[in-house]
């Protein structure tokens, strides 16, 4: 098992972004919004598509991914990662797409300027592809893992009525998943990129959460808004910190 990662250098949000299909009213460049809705989406009007990201300026990458998206569990994708017009990393694979995100994680961090992402999901019952929210940047992983003190859950909302009898007629409006991740052992030298964490997600941007970068399990993996405590410093003179945030998929 790796330790926990965290991306909060999203590239897609200053790269220049084409894409070879685009619905007139929901271009490649909605991928710039927080939001995870549909109606904000870059909504390709085929089945396969094609995503260019252009950095503004070289920089690393190790993760992509996609999120809020209609991809079926039969989608897959190639990813092409590249430097100066050098190809540094060139795979296609199965997306695994669960609860309509797919995460690839290189095996290691590429300084690179351009990723270009296509798409193929030929069986998609909607006719075309909606991707929402992407990721495409660094991840940082702590020295130390986080606690086995954290949870995880989910935020319902429900608009209930209930009749004159006690009868109850609850209706799910949607569903967002959270995590309440605690950890209890940062450096304190670590502390300086929880500050910078803290400071991205307090603007409005997605912060990406992976419980562990190693596993195929996408599900675990959230997209969306953190709230952080303060840093903590429970052991004294150790070089240990603490600090307990949430994070709520974006919708």
């Amino acid at each position: 098992m790796e330790n926990c990662g965290l991306g909060y250098q999203n590239a897609v949000l200053s790269a220049v972004l084409s894409a070879d299909s685009a619905a007139a009213a929901l271009p490649v460049t909605n991928l710039t919004s927080p939001q995870g809705n549909p109606a904000y989406a870059w909504r390709a009007d085929v089945t396969t598509a094609s995503l260019t990201v252009a950095l503004s300026q070289r920089g690393g990458v190790r993760v992509i991914s996609v999120h809020r998206t209609n991809l079926t569990a039969q989608a897959n994708w190639r990813i092409v990662v590249s430097n100066v017009g050098n190809v540094l990393h060139d795979t296609t694979q199965p997306m695994t797409a669960v609860a309509g995100q797919a995460v690839f994680v290189l095996p290691a961090e590429l300084q690179c300027d351009v990723v270009a992402i296509t798409i193929a999901d030929p069986d998609n019952p909607d006719g075309y592809l909606s991707i929402p929210l992407a990721y495409v940047g660094p991840l940082w992983q702590p020295v130390r893992n986080f606690s086995t003190d954290s949870s995880s859950g989910f935020n319902f909302g429900v608009d209930e009525v209930t009749a004159l009898s006690g009868a109850e007629f609850p209706q799910m409006r949607w569903i967002q998943r959270k995590a309440s991740i605690a950890h209890q052992s940062y450096g304190a030298a670590e502390t300086a990129i929880l500050r910078q964490i803290q400071r991205v997600a307090a603007s409005g941007e997605n912060i990406l959460f992976l419980p562990d970068p190693g596993a195929a399990a996408q599900e675990e993996t959230l997209f969306g808004r953190l709230s952080g405590g303060d840093i903590g410093n429970p052991y004294g003179s150790a070089d240990r910190r603490s600090w307990t945030f949430t994070l709520t998929e974006r919708l």
